[in-house]
């Protein structure tokens, strides 16, 4: 027959729908024709295949993790003809486009689609290019064959049919499994160095950054470039806020200035939010949250690792804003500085940072008889070019012994004045104290009958105003200057052993440089007075 196909197809159309058949009918039945003859459904000359009618009722399934069309489209192309080889008939088609085979499939994919319509009976064998479109784990496989079910399994490139047996499939999805573990294993060790590099992850940076690609990147692999007009709005923003304005202001102003967030929408206070509280503008890389439970909250800054990009704010902005914002002191579980002197004092002898370590004791057998005492563990510090390892504790007593004693001497009210612009903390507080007496005397007062009620509420209404407005002032000098606060303390070892690890930490690098002596092999320094005698303090303000 030298008819051609389309010829074919119009005598179809016509004894399908008659000769008056409307031009539209006819081209939408010729290409309908086309696509079941493509998917070898019905012969060139429109009749059923030349195939038993017990013929496995096939569905194909196409799959890959990457978001291209003409991969799939080949995998289906690839399967259709197998099917036309076969003589066996196609009754559905499955397509899960980027979608990972090493991950559970939910129920609104393709293959969920697929595994209902067995279940249903629509179909008996499954047909497929490559073992790894089927899956990378072996949990779907059992999903698919006996006992769950016994669906059967061609799969085209490794000559694999499941009537025959099924050992080289599993064996082919247990490779690919190990495979799979050995990628995330690498991944995994790849992603602690990028992390201790300081070098984000990969993805869509926050506003005021822009992501650099790995081929427009330094020598240090730098990730995120500051974008000059992003950054802008950020800065007002920790400007504006530091300065009270409340969050919805910020945000209006922003978008009524024309300013307008990286998605081309106005800010809102939880956009405004959400930039006071991301540690990433001062060059904080945050742990690692699981995946869906990430809370800017609960963020540590103490465990935060020194990001490799340029910031753009300062420590103190972020750490003030999230002060403001969540209210609650940091959570110091991590595994980042935790202890006093990590990373801020230094070997007397290289000037090296110390860094903390675990010593363990090695004691000797008992008079007696006995045996030994267990060994215990214990914090230190060592030196990172190996002048030392010492016991922490003694030395962390003493640092703090010495702060808590300068502290609370007179003049320890100037170690913490107000910088350049600043507020006078000390007369604020003077004045605090003067109007808390004052409130007091009102009470006496009207007590003793001395003043009406009346009198007594606009008092102490007049009172109340006076002191929210220098406590508003009071932690604005706070927020410009963390240690501020040390103006208004009596008690400094309650406030010393209040505060948090980073307080007292910021309080030390203030304060002065610590400076660690080797003491010698097998010496144990166990009091202060040993600690003062190998430990330096250099004085910074004093």
């Amino acid at each position: 027959m030298n008819d051609t196909l389309p010829t074919l197809n119009r005598r179809r159309a016509r004894a399908l729908f008659g000769d008056d058949t409307g031009a539209a009918t006819a081209e939408y039945a010729i290409t309908t024709m086309a696509a079941v003859v493509g998917k070898g459904i019905l012969c060139q000359d429109g009749a059923m295949p030349s195939a038993d009618i017990h013929a496995p009722r096939v569905a194909i399934y196409a799959r890959q993790s990457v978001d291209e069309d003409q991969g799939i489209a080949q995998q289906l192309d690839d399967c259709r003809a197998e099917v036309q080889r076969r003589g066996w008939r196609v009754v559905s088609e499955h397509q899960d486009n980027d979608t990972s085979a090493s991950k559970e499939r939910g129920p609104k994919t393709a293959w969920s689609a697929m595994l209902k319509a067995f279940d249903a009976g629509v179909f008996d064998t499954m047909i497929v290019t490559e073992t790894s479109r089927i899956t990378r784990s072996l949990v779907d496989v059992l999903d698919i064959r006996p006992p769950r079910r016994n669906i059967r399994v061609v799969v085209i490139r490794e000559g694999i049919d499941t009537e025959l047996d099924d050992f080289m499939l599993k064996q082919l999805v247990l490779l690919a499994e190990r495979e799979v573990r050995i990628k995330t294993e690498r991944a995994a060790r790849y992603a602690v160095g990028r992390r201790l590099a300081g070098h984000p992850t990969p993805g869509k940076p926050p506003h005021g950054y822009s992501w650099v690609p790995s081929i427009e990147r330094d020598s240090a692999g730098t990730r995120y470039r500051v974008n000059d007009a992003e950054a802008a709005d950020v800065r007002q923003i920790f400007r504006e806020f530091l300065a009270g304005a409340p969050l919805a202001q910020i945000a209006r102003d922003l978008s009524e200035a024309n300013r307008l967030t990286r998605r081309g929408v106005r800010w809102q206070s939880t956009t405004v939010r959400r930039v006071l509280l991301n540690p990433l503008y001062a060059a904080l890389l945050p742990p690692a949250q699981p995946t869906g439970e990430f809370d800017a909250t609960a963020i540590d800054l103490e465990a935060c690792t020194p990001g490799a990009w340029e910031p753009i704010i300062e420590r103190e902005q972020i750490v003030a804003s999230r002060g403001r914002l969540i209210g609650v002191r940091p959570n110091h579980s991590g595994t980042a500085r935790k202890w006093l002197l990590s990373g801020l004092a230094v070997c007397a002898i290289c000037s090296r940072s110390v860094r903390s370590a675990s010593g363990e004791t090695h004691p000797t057998a008992r008079k007696g008889g006995g045996g030994a005492a267990p060994s215990r563990r214990y914090h230190a510090y060592r030196c990172p070019n190996g002048h030392f390892m010492r016991n922490g504790d003694i030395i962390d007593q003493y640092v703090s012994e010495v702060c808590i004693a300068r502290l609370a001497e007179k003049d320890a009210a100037d170690l913490v004045a107000p910088r350049s612009e600043s507020i006078d903390v000390a007369m604020l507080n003077s004045t605090r104290e003067a109007l808390k007496r004052r409130r007091q005397s009102i009470a006496s007062f009207v007590a003793r009958g001395l003043m009406t009620d009346t009198d007594a509420d606009e008092s102490l209404m007049s009172i109340a105003g006076e002191l929210q407005t220098i406590d508003d002032q009071i932690a604005r000098a706070v927020l410009n200057d963390p240690l501020a606060e040390l103006a208004l303390v009596d008690d400094v070892r309650a406030w010393w052993d209040a505060a948090t690890l980073a307080r007292r930490r910021l309080l030390v690098e203030t304060l002065m440089v610590v400076r660690i002596h080797p003491v010698g092999h097998g010496k144990r320094v166990t009091t202060i007075d040993g600690a003062a005698e190998s430990v330096t303090l250099e004085w910074t303000k004093r």
